[in-house]
């Protein structure tokens, strides 16, 4: 439901739905696609190369090396390898194809992982997320004990509204609306680089966008009314 396929369908039969619509969905989905936006718009993202084959993978060796191997439309860290060196490139790339048709690479940043949650125009205080995972990896998501968040994030002022702000470009320029998650990550020189955009993030009440709504004042009933007021506002 995030590729905005079923979003297409509601359109056409009449229905409301909230979150973004098919276009938002589709690009939020598409991260080879969303970083071409990000980077044409002078939003900072990490150089990155697509992968359509055995003779791309030279390519994502000048990159530089570690890199993330990931499918560019697969969510929750699945078919994602981080690489050391250049031996290690085909095993990677495989292993995303078997989830994608389309796999591209991106350069590694070492620094901390952040995620800020997007409801109508606001963004959301900025999520600080650590695991003692080599990354944020599917079992890290959704099995391991050790996984912290911390929200707030401990940052400066001005390097929260910096998040927020760079956030809200972000999901602005995919053409996501409603409600979302924009996931950043900040070098060791303090430079933020754009990740990705989740459109449809869990709603569990243990989940992020409950977090940020909650560190804002804002309990789990009246999250839900207000992303149904804005969905309903929408169309």
């Amino acid at each position: 439901g995030e590729d905005g396929v079923i979003q297409g369908a509601l359109e056409t039969l009449g229905l409301p739905y909230t979150g973004s619509g098919v276009a938002g969905s589709a690009l939020g989905m598409d991260k080879y696609r969303c970083k071409l936006l990000w980077c044409g718009l002078g939003l900072p993202t990490p150089p990155f190369a697509m992968l359509r084959g055995e003779q791309d993978l030279a390519a994502a060796a000048a990159l530089g090396f570690p890199l993330m191997i990931k499918p560019v439309h697969e969510g929750s860290s699945i078919g994602m390898t981080r690489v050391e060196d250049a031996a290690g490139l085909h095993a990677a790339w495989r292993a995303a194809a078997d989830y994608d048709r389309e796999v591209m690479a991106e350069r590694w940043v070492t620094g901390s992982e952040f995620t800020v949650a997007i409801l109508g125009d606001e963004a959301l205080p900025a999520i600080r997320l650590e695991t003692p995972h080599l990354f944020y990896d599917y079992d890290a998501k959704y099995h391991a004990d050790t996984t912290s968040y911390h929200c707030p994030a401990g940052l400066a002022e001005d390097q929260e509204m910096r998040l927020r702000e760079l956030a809200r470009a972000a999901f602005k320029a995919v053409g996501a609306s409603g409600w979302g998650r924009v996931d950043i990550l900040v070098n060791q020189d303090d430079e933020p680089f754009l990740i990705e955009v989740n459109t449809v993030p869990g709603m569990t009440s243990h989940s992020l966008v409950p977090m940020a709504a909650r560190a804002n004042g804002v309990d789990f009933d009246r999250l839900v009314w207000r992303i149904l007021e804005l969905g309903m506002g929408q169309r």
